[in-house]
């Protein structure tokens, strides 16, 4: 199960324009880019994904459940840099 702050989601909605249930869909049907250990929180993991025409990061933790917590959505410049250009 993939849980996540509902007040949150509403926040990336309005301020980001990043719909949770798109994110969320892009991660059932497996078409992230990478799974990684996150390099500035330990006992984190990302998500690496394209959306909406750019590479976004979605921290995440697993809790004593199985269930996947998700913290945030961003853009991130640094790993369009990386993986941006595969996707075009």
């Amino acid at each position: 199960m993939i849980i996540y702050d509902i007040e949150k989601a509403y926040k990336l909605r309005t301020e980001r324009n990043i719909d949770i249930d798109e994110i969320i869909e892009i991660i059932v049907k497996r078409k992230y880019i990478k799974i990684m250990k996150n390099p500035k929180r330990e006992g984190q993991q990302i998500f690496i994904l394209f959306y909406k025409y750019y590479i976004h990061i979605v921290p995440f933790i697993i809790d004593n459940e199985d269930n996947i917590i998700i913290k945030t959505v961003f853009a991130s410049r640094f790993f369009h840099k990386i993986y941006g250009e595969e996707m075009k």
